[in-house]
């Protein structure tokens, strides 16, 4: 099965409706900056870190997306047709030289969830103030609640309001990561796929400043 990218715009992009999503995402920005620095003064209060949460799915198949290609020659990108999903739990700290962090799940969930906090716990010894949205899986059963409240002097989440993604520092970062892994792209099988992300996800560790920026306004 072949996939061609597609080029079209969005005929409802009007200059109008520009200003307005200008004038919407400024003031949606300023909200969620005020957020993130009443947390980070707890956070310095108690020489702890503020974080931003999330997770994403990444199929087998590339995401198709514009790309350069010979004048009249359109390009293709080989798919399966199949999803196969890896999905990913990650987290990044609100510092100029921010700290990725990731891990797998077979499943979003309460339970995955929840792991991922387990870990983050583990690999920090500085108290953690986690920034997240309101997804499902962020719903923690009677026992994560409980586990949560054992560890409240590592590790509180801070809910964003609803259907408010330009406020989620990490967000970018998944955008990122699909632009230099999946953007394109046509993996054989699912190891390679997960392979690639997990280079990507190691490459953020590394080298910082390339996912700096995705922060650096709510500083």
């Amino acid at each position: 099965v072949v996939m061609q990218p597609s080029t079209h715009e969005n005929s409802r992009n009007s200059p109008a409706r520009a200003r307005q999503d200008r004038i919407c995402t400024g003031r949606a920005s300023a909200l969620g900056s005020q957020a993130a620095t009443c947390d980070q003064k707890k956070a310095a209060a108690c020489r702890g870190v503020v974080m931003f949460g999330d997770e994403a799915s990444f199929w087998l198949d590339g995401t198709l997306h514009q790309t350069w290609s010979r004048i009249g020659v359109q390009p293709r990108v080989d798919t399966f047709g199949e999803r196969k999903t890896a999905h990913v739990y990650g987290a990044i700290t609100l510092e100029t030289r921010p700290r990725f962090l990731y891990r797998f799940a077979d499943v979003f969930n309460g339970r995955t969830f929840l792991e991922f906090l387990k870990e983050l716990v583990a690999r920090s010894r500085r108290k953690m103030f986690l920034i997240i949205d309101n997804g499902p899986c962020h719903r923690l059963q009677p026992e994560g609640a409980e586990w949560l409240t054992r560890h409240r002097d590592r590790i509180e989440l801070h809910r964003l309001p609803p259907y408010s993604p330009e406020l989620n520092g990490i967000e970018g970062v998944w955008k990122t990561t699909k632009k230099r892994t999946t953007h394109n792209r046509f993996y054989p099988t699912v190891a390679d796929r997960d392979a690639a992300l997990v280079d990507t996800f190691e490459t953020f560790k590394a080298y910082p400043e390339m996912v700096a920026g995705h922060v650096a306004r709510f500083l």
